[in-house]
C-alpha cells in the first residue's frame, strides 16, 4: 500500500502532522524524554509551583492522574501527545478498554473483544487471496448518551477517515483502514464505494483485507475497528452497504448551504495563510511544484464555491459528508461529548481534563466496569511529581525514567509515603534521530561517526540512574523477540562506544575527507594537535570536495537531561574528528516542526527524543520509503526489502519471523537511521488511597487498569 505519497502531499499543503496515531494503528509516539515542554502558559504556571503550594484536586470520589502537558486533541491525526492518548484511552475513543473489535491484553496479544462482540469473529479466505472477517455486535451496546452503538458507527469511521477528502478538508493525516480491499480507489475518489467493508444489518458488518496486504504476521491487528458516533456527527447520513448516502427524504437547507460556503471560504483563507507563511520562511520564493499545488488547490476550492452558490452540480451527499468531517475534527476532536469507554468527557481547561463515569459502558473484555466516579488528568510540574504523589495531591504518576526520581519513588514506597509502585521494561528507547535525506546526516558514515563520539553508558548512569541498558538496534528488552533471540542478535551487532579513532575512520570514508580547499587530505594528527593546543577555539574542520564544512546541528527539548548530556559530550568530542557539532535546546513542538517539515537546506538534521514501539512491531511504517510514518526520511532499497519481508511472514511462523527481525536489526545497526541511546525501565507510583492497581506492562497502563481500581 503506497500511502506515503498522500502524506507527502498533505504535508506540502502545510497541514498539521500527527504526533501519534498515524493511520490509527501504526505509529511510534515521540515523547520529550524527561523534559517539560513549553506551551502557552501551561508550563510557566506549573514551573513555579512547589509541592506545598500545589492546588490539589483530589476528593473522595475523584482519582487524579498527574501528567505533563496535553494538547487537547482527543482523536487521532493531529498533534497528539502521549498524554492526550491517555485521555482518549479512558474515554474508549481508542485503546484496550473501549469498543474496539480486537484488543490487546496485558502481554500485547490480540484478543477479540467479548464485551462488544456477540461471538468470535469468523474469517474466510476468498478466491482472490483476500480475507473477509464478519463481526457481529451485541445488540445492547450503548454510547454514553444512551443511544445504541450499531454497525453504522464502525463503518462510518472507516468511510470517513479512509476518504481522501478527510485530509484535504480537515488537516488530519489519519489515513483510515489502509489494508482493506479497494482502499486506494476509494481514497483517490475513483470509487464512491469502499469495497473492503460491507454492512449486513444493524449489528453485523464485514471487512475484507486485500490480498496485497497478506500474509501479515500480526494479522489480527488488521481486524481492529473502532466506532465513531454517527448519530452525533452525521445525523442526516446513512450507510448504504459500503458507501455514505444522505437519508432518502432529506433535503438541503439554506443554512447548510451557507455553512458549506463558509467552510470553503475558511479553507481558502487557511490555504493562503499557510502558503504565505511557507513562502516567507523560504525567503520570499517557493519552488514551482509548491506554487502549482497551491494554485490547484485554490482553483478546486473556488470551483466548489461556485457550484454551491449556483446550486448547480452540487452533490448533497458530498456537502453533508464534508460538514460531518469538519464536525469530527473541529468539534468532536476537542469536545468528544459522546464516548464508548468507561469515562465520558466533561471539560478540558487549564491543562486539566475532567471525566465522569459512563454508566452506559458495557465493560472491558474481561467483564470489568469502573467504580471510581470521577477522574482528573492534570498537568503538573514533573520536577515535583513524586512529592505530589507522597503528599496525596495526585494519585498516579506514570512512566518515570529519571534515576533520582525513581530512587525517591522506591524510598517513599518503603517508608509508607505512597501506596506502592509498579515497574516494567520499556517497549521503546531514548534516541537520537537523523534526517537521512539531507545535510551531512544523509551519509551513514557521518551517522556512525556520531555514534562513536558519545558515551551512551553515561546516559544510562547519569539519566536513568542505572535503571536501563544500552541497545544497538530497534528493539526493547521487553519484546518477546528480544527474549527469544536477543543474545544471538547482540553478538552480530556493532556496539558503538566512545572511540575517536573509529569515528575518524568512518569519516575518512565519507565525502568529508579534505581540508577547506577541497583537495588536501584532512589529517587526524593535525586535528589532535589543534585540539590540544586550543580546544575552545578549534578550527581545523573537515570539508567535502566542494569546500562544504562537516557540520551537524541538533535540536533537543529544553530542560531535558538527555539534551544536556549530549551537549556535554558531542560538541567537544566531535572536534577531534573534524566535525562541528552544535546542540540547540528549545520547545518540543518546535522540534517536531523541524523534524516533520524540514527545509531542503534544513538547519537541524538531528533530534533527541524518546519513542515507544507500537504493537504489532512493524518498522515498515517508519523505515520503508513508502511508509506513512517515515519521519527519518529513509530511502534505502535494502530497508524496503527487509521491512516488507518482516511483515509478510505467515502468522504463526515464529522462527522465520525472528530471522527477519534479526536481519532488519542488522541493517538498522549498520546504517543507523537513528541512534538508540538507552532502553530503560518505567516506574509507576500510586498514592495510598488507590487500591487494585495490580498490573502495569509496556502494553497495559493505568488507563487500561482503571476498571480494576478503587479509591480507599
Amino acid at each position: 500500500m503506497k500511502v506515503n505519497k498522500l502524506i507527502s502531499s498533505v504535508m506540502a499543503l502545510g497541514l498539521v502532522f500527527s504526533i501519534a496515531g498515524c493511520g490509527g494503528k501504526k505509529s511510534n509516539t515521540p515523547s520529550t524524554e524527561g523534559s517539560m515542554p513549553a506551551s502557552n502558559g501551561g508550563s510557566q504556571a506549573t514551573e513555579s509551583q512547589s509541592a506545598d503550594k500545589f492546588e490539589s484536586q483530589t476528593s473522595d470520589d475523584t482519582l487524579v492522574i498527574g501528567t505533563t502537558e496535553m494538547n487537547g486533541d482527543f482523536i487521532e491525526g493531529f498533534t497528539n501527545s502521549a498524554y492526550d492518548i491517555k485521555v482518549r484511552n479512558l474515554m474508549g475513543i481508542q485503546g484496550s478498554v473501549g469498543y474496539r473489535t480486537y484488543q490487546q491484553n496485558e502481554e500485547g496479544e490480540f484478543v477479540w473483544n467479548s464485551a462488544v462482540l456477540a461471538e468470535e469473529p469468523k474469517t474466510v479466505e476468498n478466491k482472490d487471496g483476500s480475507k473477509t472477517t464478519t463481526f457481529k455486535l451485541k445488540d445492547d451496546l450503548k454510547w454514553s448518551d444512551g443511544k445504541p452503538v450499531t454497525a453504522d458507527d464502525y463503518l462510518w469511521k472507516s468511510l470517513m477517515t479512509s476518504n481522501g477528502d478527510y485530509n484535504l478538508v480537515t488537516g488530519s493525516i489519519e489515513i483510515g483502514n489502509y489494508s482493506l480491499k479497494g482502499y486506494e480507489d476509494y481514497r483517490a475518489g475513483k470509487n464512491e464505494v469502499f469495497e473492503g467493508i460491507k454492512k449486513i444489518d444493524d449489528h453485523t458488518f464485514e471487512a475484507t483485507i486485500d490480498s496485497s496486504f497478506l500474509p501479515y504476521y500480526e494479522e489480527e491487528s488488521l481486524k481492529m475497528f473502532d466506532p465513531r458516533p454517527m448519530h452525533l456527527e452525521a445525523p442526516n447520513l446513512v450507510i448504504d452497504v459500503n458507501k455514505v448516502a444522505v437519508k432518502p427524504d432529506y433535503k438541503l437547507t439554506d443554512d447548510e448551504k451557507k455553512a458549506y460556503i463558509d467552510s470553503i471560504d475558511q479553507q481558502i483563507e487557511n490555504e493562503n495563510k499557510d502558503f504565505e507563511a511557507n513562502k516567507k520562511e523560504a525567503g520570499g520564493k517557493v519552488d514551482d511544484e509548491t506554487q502549482k499545488k497551491h494554485d490547484e488547490k485554490l482553483a478546486g476550492l473556488e470551483e466548489r464555491k461556485k457550484q454551491a452558490e449556483s446550486g448547480q452540480g452540487l452533490d448533497p451527499t458530498k456537502l453533508i459528508f464534508e460538514q460531518a468531517m469538519l464536525y469530527d475534527t473541529g468539534t468532536y476532536r476537542k469536545n468528544p461529548s459522546v464516548t464508548p469507554g468507561p469515562y465520558k468527557f466533561v471539560e478540558f481547561k487549564n491543562n486539566m481534563v475532567k471525566l465522569e463515569k459512563n454508566d452506559n459502558y458495557a465493560g472491558d473484555f474481561k467483564g470489568r466496569k469502573p467504580s471510581i466516579p470521577k477522574i482528573i488528568v492534570q498537568a503538573v510540574n514533573q520536577k515535583i511529581s513524586i512529592d505530589l504523589l507522597a503528599n496525596g495531591d495526585i494519585d498516579i504518576w506514570e512512566e518515570e525514567m529519571e534515576g533520582a526520581k525513581v530512587d525517591q519513588m522506591i524510598a517513599d514506597a518503603k517508608d509508607g509515603k505512597i501506596g506502592g509502585y509498579l515497574n516494567y521494561d520499556r517497549n521503546g528507547y531514548g534516541k537520537l534521530v537523523f534526517l537521512n535525506d539531507r545535510g551531512a546526516t544523509k551519509y551513514k558514515e557521518v551517522r556512525r561517526a556520531v555514534a562513536y563520539l558519545m558515551d551512551r553508558n553515561d546516559f544510562v548512569q547519569n539519566f536513568a540512574g542505572g535503571y536501563g541498558v544500552v541497545t544497538n538496534g530497534m528493539y526493547g528488552s521487553s519484546q518477546w523477540m528480544y527474549k527469544e533471540r536477543g543474545a544471538d542478535l547482540e553478538s552480530k551487532l556493532t556496539n558503538y562506544t566512545l572511540n575517536v579513532d573509529q569515528a575518524n575512520k568512518e569519516l575518512d570514508n565519507s565525502p568529508y575527507k579534505f581540508e577547506s580547499d577541497g583537495k588536501t587530505a584532512w589529517d587526524q594528527e593535525k586535528a589532535q594537535k589543534a585540539y590540544q593546543d586550543n580546544p575552545e577555539n578549534f578550527d581545523y574542520w573537515r570539508y567535502d570536495k566542494d569546500g562544504k564544512k562537516l557540520q551537524v546541528n541538533q535540536y533537543g527539548a529544553q530542560d531535558s537531561g538527555i539534551t544536556t548530556l549530549l551537549n556535554n559530550q558531542l560538541p567537544d568530542n566531535a572536534k577531534q574528528a573534524g566535525m562541528e557539532y552544535n546542540v540547540q535546546a528549545g520547545n518540543f513542538t518546535t522540534l517536531l516542526d523541524y523534524l516533520y517539515y524540514p527545509k531542503e537546506d534544513a538547519e537541524y538534521t538531528a533530534f533527541n527524543m524518546g519513542s515507544n514501539f507500537e504493537v504489532p512491531y512493524d518498522p515498515y511504517f517508519q523505515f520503508n520509503s513508502e511508509g506513512n510514518d517515515n519521519t527519518d526520511r529513509v530511502n534505502d532499497p535494502e530497508a524496503d526489502k527487509l521491512t516488507v519481508e518482516l511483515r509478510s511472514v505467515e502468522p504463526g511462523n515464529k522462527e522465520e519471523y525472528l530471522d527477519k527481525w534479526e536481519a532488519f536489526n542488522i541493517w538498522f545497526n549498520e546504517n543507523l537511521p537513528e541512534i538508540p541511546l538507552y532502553a530503560n525501565k518505567y516506574y509507576t507510583g500510586y498514592s495510598k488511597r488507590v487500591k487494585g492497581f495490580d498490573t502495569a506492562t509496556p502494553f497495559w497502563d493505568a488507563t487500561y487498569e482503571i476498571n480494576n481500581m478503587k479509591l480507599k
